[in-house]
């Protein structure tokens, strides 16, 4: 035997090496671990077969290698890159595989490695079920790169496969996320469905709380972190050393984003440029699969939107930070930033800048200070609210008292009882079909005559369902704008009850506050001014 630079071999250091595929591991255990000794069995009877060929050469087993469900399309496998570690240390002048899709499913690496790799540094590569044999020449070392190409489009098709069942299975509100988010378990009975772990549950209450309380992310992970409160890796026992029980305000910020607390399915926030890459790309929320209600909630809705809220208010605060309650919502009306506070320890006032300014000021003419006494600010957006909220509330009271005159309630009663109507038809109609069926059974009417009916029948059902459909989505709408008011109503009247109302009713209730440069203050509401 000869190996690639024409000199005689007298002892073949060989590695037999294995993979189980990633497609194979939905298989019983048994049946892996057959497949992975199948290979095995067939690698060493072929060097059996080698011995009895070749008898002046010696064979001598290196390492048997296997890597248990890994994807093909990658060479980063461990058991893989012991063999070129091995072969690059000269210890080994042999790989042989039970076929080419074991070697590797990406068609250009596996190519690669088999006419390039293997043969620079003087390795025998041997695929028996292929009959590849790299130190013969022969057709089938030829025909090696169109098997390589086969079996990546093999891999590529099944990636495809995966990912449409996952996706139907996101679709159905199944959980395929791998590890649940703290709070959360897989169920026993179930393993695409989640249930609450109470230890978990505890934190995110907690979480949530503390920052419906206004603290900032460092803050609210300092207060964890000196209460001992455990972190999720902790919790979820996880195998990674070094674990540190600090908490971090990514992880807090993580989890009070997160809308799977309150019972709704959010899964597909990613996805990979194709079954060969690892590269993660983030998708937008509108591309995301969020299925309402699928388990039970450990935060109610209104909670979580009264957080997201603060989050708006509070993204640049820090635990440094002074508590302003018009921090964050005050903006410069002449260049659109932000409107900063200055906060002196020793003085009774602070004032406000922008922060364009602040930040460029000296170095152009970019904007101008906006300096005023934030303790003057917040009193007359408060007492201006105030007067707002009066004028609100009053009309409310009007347009109770004149309820039973108001269009939109009229408007209600009448979609309400198209929606009634409707369905009655539909219920008729419905009897109808079962009436001619059983008159088509008796031999009353012919097939053809019923197979008419049916179809003008059918129709008729379907132009109803049709009309349903707009006149619910149309009743849903409304009584959506009447909540909205109730709503409205119930937070002003709070904002009312305070002498000094907190941030989060501030939130609801007002967008932004703009501050020109001459001391003007408007006032951009949430809700439509009753004026």
């Amino acid at each position: 035997m000869y190996d690639n630079f024409f000199r005689k071999i007298t002892t073949i250091y060989y590695i037999i090496y294995a993979r189980l595929s990633k497609e194979e591991q939905g298989k019983s255990k048994e049946d892996q671990s057959r497949s992975i000794k199948n290979q095995i069995m067939m690698c060493k009877n072929y060097i059996e077969e080698e011995k009895k060929l070749y008898l002046d050469c010696h064979f001598i087993e290196v390492a048997i290698l296997k890597d248990d469900g890994i994807s093909g399309t990658t060479f980063e496998r461990e058991d893989f890159q012991k063999l070129v570690t091995l072969i690059e240390q000269k210890k080994a002048n042999m790989v042989i595989t039970k076929d080419l899709s074991r070697l590797g499913r990406d068609h250009i690496q596996t190519d690669d490695y088999i006419e390039k790799w293997f043969p620079e540094h003087n390795v025998r590569y041997v695929s028996i079920m292929e009959n590849i044999d790299t130190y013969v020449d022969s057709v089938s070392n030829e025909i090696a790169p169109i098997i390589n190409w086969s079996n990546e489009n093999f891999a590529r098709q099944t990636s495809k496969k995966i990912k449409r069942t996952f996706k139907n299975y996101r679709e159905a509100g199944k959980w395929t996320g791998g590890e649940p988010p703290l709070g959360y378990q897989i169920d026993l009975q179930n393993k695409y469905h989640l249930v609450i772990e109470p230890k978990g549950r505890e934190i995110v209450e907690r979480i949530f709380k503390l920052a419906l309380e206004n603290n900032s992310l460092d803050k609210i992970a300092s207060i964890l972190t000196n209460d001992k409160v455990p972190i999720p890796s902790i919790i979820k026992k996880s195998k990674r050393k070094n674990l540190s029980g600090n908490w971090s305000s990514q992880t807090i910020k993580n989890i009070l984003k997160n809308e799977i607390y309150t019972g709704n399915m959010v899964q597909g926030k990613t996805t990979r440029l194709n079954h060969k890459s690892k590269k993660i790309i983030y998708l937008p929320k509108q591309q995301w699969s969020i299925i309402q209600n699928t388990h039970e909630a450990i935060i109610d809705k209104q909670t979580f939107n009264n957080v997201q809220l603060m989050f708006q208010s509070n993204k640049n605060k820090t635990m440094k930070s002074y508590d302003y309650l018009l921090k964050g919502m005050m903006k410069c009306q002449e260049c659109n930033h932000t409107i900063g506070i200055q906060h002196y320890k020793n003085r009774s006032k602070n004032y406000t800048v922008c922060s364009f300014y602040r930040k460029y000021g000296n170095k152009g003419n970019v904007c101008t200070a906006h300096r005023f006494s934030y303790e003057e600010i917040e009193s007359v957006v408060l007492k201006s609210i105030k007067k707002d909220c009066l004028k609100f509330v009053n009309k409310m009271n009007l347009m109770k008292k004149l309820k039973k005159q108001d269009y939109a309630f009229e408007l209600e009663n009448t979609v309400r009882k198209k929606v009634e109507k409707c369905s009655r038809e539909i219920e008729i109609l419905n009897k109808q079909l079962d009436n001619i069926y059983e008159d088509k059974l008796q031999g009353i009417i012919s097939l053809e005559q019923f197979q008419r009916v049916m179809k003008n029948k059918q129709k008729e059902i379907e132009y109803e369902r049709n009309k349903l459909k707009r006149y619910s989505y149309d009743l849903e709408k409304i009584l959506q704008d009447e909540k909205k008011n109730e709503d409205i109503n119930k937070i002003v009247s709070n904002f009312l009850n305070f002498n000094k109302p907190h941030k989060l009713l501030i939130v609801k209730l007002i967008d932004k506050i703009s501050l020109s440069e001459n001391g003007t203050i408007d006032i951009y509401y949430k809700i439509k001014p009753p004026y």
